[in-house]
């Protein structure tokens, strides 16, 4: 039990004799009782402004460093902020090129059809012209003509010697 256990204050008297003599058998003398000391003006005056002290900060709040457990638990949130918006800048300026891209085809697509179209209505206005020159030579010349359109080739009559070359020569 300990010296300052109240339990032990209020001991029956028998408890009190048996330990005296077990002190005397073990030779260690006899327990002085603590001495209660008249208080001084010092002591009371210690006392009353160590009194003073704990109101004064029971009273007053103590300010906690509440920004630097903020800035502790935004760091992350930041790291995580700042990682997501570089990807979507580079997101971004990749959907920005492809839209380029797509936009550049799309007027190489536009530039073909035209040139297309263009060039069909040559093919188209020319095969008139020839029908309408047809129509007229067929009413000149007495000929009857077919009614499609026949392009005239000029064939060689015969191969000449220098366009082939004999490879085997004949039995004898």
């Amino acid at each position: 039990m300990s010296w300052s256990d109240p339990a032990r204050r209020f001991e029956p008297a028998e408890d009190v004799q048996l330990r005296a003599e077990l002190r005397d058998l073990l030779g260690l003398g006899p327990v002085m009782a603590p001495s209660v000391a008249a208080p001084n003006a010092e002591l009371s005056a210690l006392a009353e402004d160590l009194r003073r002290e704990a109101q004064r900060r029971s009273r007053t709040q103590r300010k906690r460093p509440t920004w630097g457990l903020l800035a502790a638990a935004a760091l992350p949130l930041l790291a995580a902020l700042a990682g997501l918006s570089s990807w979507g800048f580079q997101q971004k300026q990749r959907a920005d090129g492809l839209a380029l891209q797509a936009q550049r085809q799309e007027q190489e697509l536009t530039r073909l059809a035209s040139s297309h179209a263009t060039e069909v209505a040559r093919e188209r206005q020319a095969k008139e012209e020839v029908k309408q020159q047809l129509q007229l030579a067929s009413r000149k010349g007495g000929r009857k003509t077919e009614p499609y359109l026949v392009i005239p080739v000029e064939k060689p009559l015969r191969v000449g010697a220098e366009d082939y070359q004999r490879v085997k020569q004949n039995p004898q």
